[in-house]
């Protein structure tokens, strides 16, 4: 369970990324627990009580304080926490970078913000590796050397690299809360499909590195397309 945090002394602000998170982990199977703090004091007292958090979403502006410095004194403290920095101003963008927050969100904060800003988080945290229980026992996958997963009712195949199937029972969407979503998409109900191993997406399809044909469905074509795209632009960059 991730447990994430707000520090923010606009309350409709709060309110409103507490109940994206909630839905956010929730659409994703993922179990947290959101806690509001209206102040930085609050926030530093249940620290020192001994209060954690995975990643925290942090006001710049405070009536009574700055939040970017309060940032700089955690770095120093060594926070133990990924940092969101929400403000109403661009002005503090650059000086955020001193304290390597996650994310830099302006107000009011808007989904697809909050969904990049999340699934960084996620990806930071994602293992590269993932296990199933099948019938010969748990096995560990790298995630690298997957190629795609299809779904028959509920029993899974795991199609590989080197050509070794692997099946267990499941359901895509779970699986697909355990897999970084900068490696993998679904571009149908029955398929989950590594990135990295496509070679062309064609009206309606995805071609693969070992030849097999993935469909694509109609509703998801041109979302695919981006996302790949987007995927080629980012491995050209790296």
């Amino acid at each position: 369970m991730y447990k994430l945090a707000i520090c923010d002394d606009d309350t409709v602000c709060s309110a409103s990324i507490k109940s994206f998170l909630y839905d956010f982990f929730s659409d994703r199977n993922i179990e947290c627990s959101v806690t509001v703090y209206s102040d930085v004091q609050s926030f530093d007292n249940a620290l020192d009580a001994g209060a954690e958090y995975d990643l925290v979403f942090l006001d710049i502006i405070f009536k009574d304080g700055n939040g970017m410095n309060y940032a700089k004194q955690l770095g120093v403290r060594r926070r133990g926490f990924d940092i969101i920095f929400i403000s109403t101003s661009r002005d503090y963008a650059i000086e955020s970078y001193d304290t390597e927050p996650l994310y830099y969100i302006l107000k009011p904060a808007q989904p697809e913000k909050l969904t990049a800003a999340l699934n960084r988080f996620l990806e930071k945290h994602a293992s590269f590796h993932i296990s199933f229980n099948t019938a010969r026992g748990i096995i560990k996958i790298d995630l690298s050397d997957i190629l795609y997963f299809e779904i028959y009712g509920h029993q899974i195949i795991v199609y590989k690299k080197d050509g070794v199937k692997e099946d267990f029972r499941g359901s895509l969407k779970e699986i697909g809360t355990q897999l970084p979503p900068s490696m993998f998409i679904r571009p149908h109900r029955s398929y989950i499909v590594n990135l990295n191993c496509i070679t062309e997406i064609t009206h309606y399809s995805i071609k693969l590195t070992n030849g097999d044909v993935i469909p694509v469905s109609h509703a998801l074509y041109n979302k695919i397309q981006m996302e790949f795209l987007d995927y080629l632009d980012k491995k050209d960059i790296m």
